[in-house]
């Protein structure tokens, strides 16, 4: 009798430990990997890193779910065009293309690193600390100073203002794509928000940026000294 208490005492226990074991709330994706996993998906093109840690089944449903299955450089490259026409200064949207891809060859060799500074998962928000390598800040204005020498002086006193702006932009472009970055390194922190996310038919809850335009921007401010 003795024997059987005791192993249906077991039974219980372990019943008990299944249960809260089946109950147990699974832990938000922290925003450090989440950060770097934008990052590699905003300034490598990576969505692989994305595959990992969120599981979604392709790269494909990566981009999809995170917001970003447009290519958003050929947006800006097409934003930047209208924008320069509209002053003026007509470019077509292939040359400025070269030129948006030129700065993100130079930005593809920065490296982002971040660890979470402040959580409170109880009002959805955290603040994470990320530090990249950054540029010489001299480095873009003798770049710029030196495409400016290697356009052909001709172009520039045909009166051709279409043609001349054709070739700075792509003198730009050349220079810049050869620019990389220094040892040194800068931090800044990003605010982020605890989200739900459809991920292969399962809800997760993950921290992301609060506004993921902003990040982009002080990746790139913070690694050009701003």
């Amino acid at each position: 009798m003795k024997k059987k208490v005791i192993a249906l005492a077991m039974a219980v226990l372990m019943l008990g430990t299944l249960a809260l074991t089946g109950c147990k709330k699974e832990a938000p994706i922290g925003g450090d990997k989440v950060a770097e996993v934008i990052f590699n998906l905003m300034l490598k093109n990576d969505a692989t890193s994305a595959v990992e840690l969120f599981g979604f089944a392709s790269e494909e449903e990566a981009r999809k779910g995170l917001g970003m299955e447009d290519n958003i450089y050929e947006d800006l490259a097409d934003q930047l065009a209208t924008q320069f026409s509209s002053a003026g200064m007509t470019v077509s949207n292939e040359q400025m293309q070269a030129f948006v891809d030129a700065f993100i060859t130079m930005f593809s060799n920065v490296e982002l690193t971040a660890v979470m500074k402040e959580t409170d998962e109880k009002a959805g928000t955290a603040v994470v600390t990320c530090t990249v390598n950054t540029f010489d800040p001299e480095a873009l204005t003798q770049g710029m100073a030196e495409a400016m020498n290697n356009v052909d002086p001709s172009v520039i006193e045909s009166g051709d203002m279409e043609a001349a702006f054709g070739s700075i932009l792509q003198a730009m472009a050349d220079v810049i794509a050869d620019i990389k970055p220094t040892d040194k390194t800068a931090d800044f922190d990003v605010d982020f928000v605890l989200q739900k996310m459809d991920v292969n038919g399962k809800e997760k809850l993950i921290w992301m940026p609060e506004d993921e335009a902003k990040f982009g921007e002080l990746i790139s401010s913070t690694a050009m000294g701003g």
